[in-house]
């Protein structure tokens, strides 16, 4: 299991982060931190790569270079955390928040992702010349239960609420209709507004 430790570097500001990547060199790989990958995607051109380490102990490597540049605390670099293992719960705290400029739930209002702006006719469709199977079409047909019944009455059965339609629903407990027809699908709804709630049509 090899990999690679390097060092991105804007040439411009001269901030700097450190990453790891299970892989080799060669195949593409730029990096995943968030206030990393914002800079990079404005200004590409601006960064230089130097390859600190390949080999096994990769991940140990990175951590090991990052707690000793005290990396996630340090104006210099774009880390936002001292260690190589992934996960998103660092990054709401509120001085990682205040490093990177805003929340994470924020940072792609309005804009859309790169798929949307991408020509998916003909050949160009990844689905282009080929068919779903059975099973698939069985999936995604179970997927669809609920979608075409959002005039039907519903009723909340844990609390005897009865609403005429979906959209009623999803006005009372403030939600879209489409996020209220997804969870009636489910048997036993286990977060938000309508935690532990069981709907059906009536």
């Amino acid at each position: 299991m090899n990999g690679f430790v390097y060092l991105w570097e804007n040439t411009e500001n001269k901030k700097m982060y450190i990453g790891s990547h299970l892989g080799n060199v060669n195949d593409g790989y730029v990096g995943s931190g968030v206030y990393f990958k914002r800079a990079f995607e404005k200004k590409p051109e601006n960064f230089k790569r130097t390859i600190i380490y390949t080999g096994n102990k990769f991940r140990d490597i990175e951590t090991f270079i990052l707690k000793a540049v005290d990396a996630a605390n340090s104006d210099r670099f774009y880390n936002l955390k001292n260690d190589a293992v992934g996960g998103w719960s660092h990054c709401q705290s509120k001085e990682i928040k205040e490093k990177r400029g805003k929340a994470l739930s924020k940072a792609k209002i309005g804009t859309a992702p790169a798929c949307a702006s991408r020509d998916k006719k003909g050949n160009k469709n990844p689905m282009y010349g080929k068919k779903h199977s059975d099973i698939t079409k069985r999936k995604i047909s179970e997927k669809r239960k609920g979608v075409a019944n959002k005039k039907f009455p519903l009723l909340e059965t844990t609390t005897g609420l009865r609403f005429e339609r979906v959209m009623d629903a999803a006005k009372y407990y403030g939600l879209t209709s489409s996020t209220m027809s997804t969870l009636i699908r489910n048997e036993l709804i286990t977060r938000g507004k309508c935690k532990n709630k069981i709907f059906k049509y009536v």
